[in-house]
């Protein structure tokens, strides 16, 4: 890393030997170092040669663990370096690691906030400008304020913008609004080929052909190449049709099957449509969005028809369809690079590319659980789960997440799916004692399987029951007696209280769309599905292969039914961990667990009497006060 010569320094200095203080022979202190020119320290102050050395180790290895990816590690070695050294010369540099660290982790407001504060200690004529000009604009990126992120990386005007700030501007100009681009040619910060090219482009769209050849003139000027230099080519030449770009999505959906199959479709019609009025608007060189709709007829022959129809429409993505059957035919039809997201099917079909669900299992519940357990400083679990194709993969999501953290898996244990009776399971979990019981179950097993550990003594052993999205249903918990659900920890992609922020908005959306009150939930997953796929082309994917490329790397989009991100070949949802008390959902503090409510010892039947030194006993959980 540029500038960390000091490193070399420091580690002279540590090995140089203590300096004796003067006036107090008999007692030892660390010599205190006075503040002179050289490496800029965080804040200016005293420090000491034990802490020159000590911060001679810290950076070093906060900048070894960012060099190897493990950002978890850097930031924490950073962060260290900021709060105990911050006076050693050099101590700025952690700002720079911080960053870094804070990118790779998906902080952007913090890795802005770090850039801009590392900065500030260096000269105009520093070689790392350009890379935190990089950063900075991608930080910007991906909040979701374009402008500004072009804006970062175009440096002061007439000053040359390295290669890779170029590369970011040519591929996001496009995005920026006239407005926007006015601004940056008028700040002089702007006058590069590429923003002039795009802004003679919108001003022939606007209408003010002469204005726009004159700024096309000067983008070729400036050394236009690429896309650039044909578009101001075009606004010269007075035919620009062949940089708008029309975007079509494709949606399989059972129009005609049966009338039940034919509401539901017209629920996930609904909310793609809203998506579209919300982010498939024309803007840039984007004409509006356009959907192409196939009719499978609700079966399996009807799903391969309608493919096929699609295959000639040129979309760049397809909602749909809806039934796992379909879904798999589908599948296998689909040649090269398509991403097709089916809103409701329940299983994705094994070994297929680009293929996804909102409705299959999630791994996101079961890896929050995970986290949850170790930061709570529960280290042995045991799993009870469906011999479903969903219960076995978040039994497994968990497992390898658990043990990936550190904690010891005791044992797994399946159960049939519908079954009534678990004493078998809950009596091999009890027999191993583990700190958690992770129970990943639908609602309706919930429902049977809540009273039973209660009834074989469980949580009176102290051991905590962890489980996903289906403890929540409020159906169920309407119907099960509290006792059996007060204090189990759960993860779930909505908020413990209240709506998410993508929710509120996607209701408000539809209810202003079709002037009438969302009657359920079907039209958010068609929402969504539509939602992912728009901005993976908001992004600038512009081809079927792209969009899929971009899905894959592309931050969370704020959905309705969660923030919903790919990883791995499947829609993954981040997840809130809450707390049951009472039918209700808690938020739950990181690493809080869930109190153990106290009983007396009961008495010894011969003697009457409390035994000697007899402990309280756990008769249940609650959640923690906040």
């Amino acid at each position: 890393m540029p500038g960390l010569s000091i490193i070399a320094l420091l580690a002279l200095f540590a090995c140089a030997g203590p300096r004796v203080p003067v006036g107090f022979p008999d007692v030892e202190a660390e010599p205190v170092v006075e503040p002179g020119p050289g490496e800029p320290s965080i804040e200016i102050g005293l420090y000491t040669t034990g802490q020159e050395a000590e911060f001679a180790l810290l950076l070093p290895q906060a900048q070894s663990a960012l060099d190897a990816q493990d950002f978890e590690f850097a930031e924490a070695r950073a962060l260290e370096v900021e709060a105990e050294f911050g006076t050693v010369p050099g101590s700025a540099y952690a700002l720079w690691i911080h960053a870094r660290a804070a990118e790779g982790l998906g902080k952007p407001e913090e890795a802005l906030d770090l850039v801009r504060r590392f900065r500030t200690y260096l000269t105009e004529e520093d070689e790392r400008l350009p890379e935190m000009a990089l950063l900075e604009g991608d930080a910007l990126l991906t909040l979701g304020r374009t402008a500004e992120a072009v804006a970062a990386w175009l440096p002061a005007q007439d000053e040359p913008v390295s290669e890779e700030n170029f590369s970011r501007v040519e591929g996001q100009v496009q995005d920026l609004t006239e407005s926007e681009l006015v601004e940056l040619v008028d700040s002089g910060e702007g006058i590069v080929a590429p923003v002039l090219a795009e802004y003679a482009f919108r001003q022939y769209t606007s209408g003010v052909a002469g204005s726009a050849r004159r700024t096309a003139a000067r983008a070729l000027d400036y050394g236009a190449r690429g896309r650039a230099e044909l578009l101001a080519l075009a606004v010269l030449s007075g035919d620009v049709s062949e940089f708008f770009i029309e975007t079509r999505l494709g949606a399989i959906l059972p129009t005609s099957g049966s009338p039940s199959l034919r509401q539901f479709a017209d629920g996930i019609e609904e909310g793609i449509r809203v998506a579209l009025e919300m982010f498939g608007q024309a803007g840039g060189i984007r004409a509006e969005t356009e959907l192409v709709i196939q009719d499978s007829g609700g079966d399996i022959i009807g799903a391969r028809i309608a493919f096929s129809g699609m295959e000639t429409s040129d979309v760049l993505g397809v909602i749909g369809p809806l039934q796992e059957g379909a879904l798999a035919e589908v599948a296998a039809q689909v040649q090269g690079p398509l991403a097709v997201i089916s809103p409701t099917s329940p299983v994705v079909p094994e070994g297929s590319t680009g293929v996804y669900s909102l409705s299959s299992a999630d791994p996101g519940a079961a890896r929050a659980l995970a986290r949850y357990a170790i930061s709570s400083d529960l280290y042995t679990a045991v799993v009870i789960y469906p011999e479903s194709t969903g219960g076995a993969y978040e039994a497994r999501a968990f497992s390898e997440a658990f043990q990936s953290y550190g904690g010891l898996l005791l044992d797994e244990i399946s159960y049939p799916t519908g079954a009534f009776f678990f004493e078998e399971q809950l009596r091999r979990a009890e027999a191993l004692l583990p700190d958690v019981l992770v129970l990943p179950l639908p609602a309706r097993d919930v429902e049977v399987l809540a009273p039973q550990v209660t009834f074989y003594g469980l949580d009176s052993l102290e051991i905590r029951i962890l489980g996903t999205n289906g403890w929540r249903e409020e159906a169920m918990l309407s119907r099960v007696d509290t006792r059996y659900t007060n204090g189990v920890v759960t993860a779930s992609p909505q908020p413990a209280e209240g709506q998410s922020d993508g929710y509120l908005r996607f209701v408000e959306s539809y209810e202003s769309y079709y002037q009438r009150t969302l009657p359920d939930q079907v039209p958010a997953l068609g929402y969504d599905a539509a939602g992912l796929l728009l901005e993976g082309i908001r992004r600038g994917a512009s081809t079927q292969a792209e969009l899929l490329e971009t899905l894959e790397t592309m931050p969370a989009f704020s959905g309705a039914t969660g923030r919903l991100f790919v990883d791995d070949g499947r829609v993954v949802r981040d997840h809130f961990m809450g707390c049951l008390q009472d039918g209700q959902v808690l938020n739950l503090p990181d690493g809080a667990r869930a109190d153990p409510i106290l009983s007396p010892p009961l008495r010894d039947p011969e003697t009457d009497s409390i035994p000697e030194g007899a402990l309280d006993r756990v008769i249940g959980f609650r959640c923690p006060v906040t």
